[in-house]
């Protein structure tokens, strides 16, 4: 092989010189590069061998405040008060506590006390004392109020689904008027002794219910 020799010594030193130089040159631009990846590296990174970056795990699993969380859509229903006006479902209440002296008849002719004579009864006498608070069994429009001959002061209330309340025998002051909206427990008025049908009875609360026009037992509607 050739052996290749430098003229004169100054010139090989020079080359040398020059060699070094470049070297360093790269080495200085490859860690400045180096330096400068590694400052530019996201948050939770730290550099390592061949710039490979790793998450640091440290803080994974800590909470962190002051970020709102997420949470399901709440659903709200608002409550509804008011009864359905179904008579199978509808709450019900009896309009006053007493003991049945009459109860209702079913067609059948029953002895009158008063009249002395045999007829149906179509509804119930609850045993109350006069000025006993009365209430709407049920949900309801007063539709009619009157002071008959024979039953005294009686109120009907519609309650919905054909369904009628007939309230007899009430003073004459009376808490609601025709046309107004009562709610099941309502106070409408107070027991009186205005039914001259059923006088001779002890104080009480002649209460019917019609259903499409026809009678039937009150209790045992109230009490299903």
């Amino acid at each position: 092989m050739k052996k290749v020799t430098f003229r004169n010594g100054l010139q090989g030193k020079g080359f040398a010189a020059a060699l070094v130089l470049s070297i360093a040159a790269v080495g200085i631009s490859t860690y400045a590069a180096y330096k400068g990846t590694v400052s530019e590296a996201p948050d939770g990174f730290s550099g390592s061998e061949d710039n490979v970056f790793i998450y640091e795990t440290a803080d994974v699993g800590i909470e962190q405040t002051g970020i709102p969380k997420e949470t399901p859509e709440e659903t709200t229903t608002e409550a509804d008060d008011s009864e359905t006006g179904l008579f199978f479902s509808n709450p019900k209440t009896m309009p006053v506590t007493g003991e049945i002296i009459n109860p209702y008849s079913n067609g059948e002719l029953v002895k009158s006390v008063t009249l002395d004579v045999w007829k149906t009864h179509d509804g119930a006498d609850i045993a109350a004392a006069e000025g006993t608070a009365v209430a709407s069994c049920m949900k309801g429009t007063v539709k009619e109020i009157s002071d008959d001959p024979l039953w005294g002061v009686y109120v009907i209330i519609d309650h919905g689904d054909g369904i009628e309340g007939h309230y007899c025998g009430l003073a004459e002051s009376l808490n609601v008027k025709a046309g107004q909206e009562v709610k099941m427990g309502e106070i409408i008025g107070q027991v009186g002794n205005t039914c001259e049908i059923e006088c001779k009875l002890d104080p009480h609360l002649h209460f019917g219910i019609t259903k499409n026009g026809r009678w039937i037992d009150p209790i045992a509607f109230v009490e299903e």
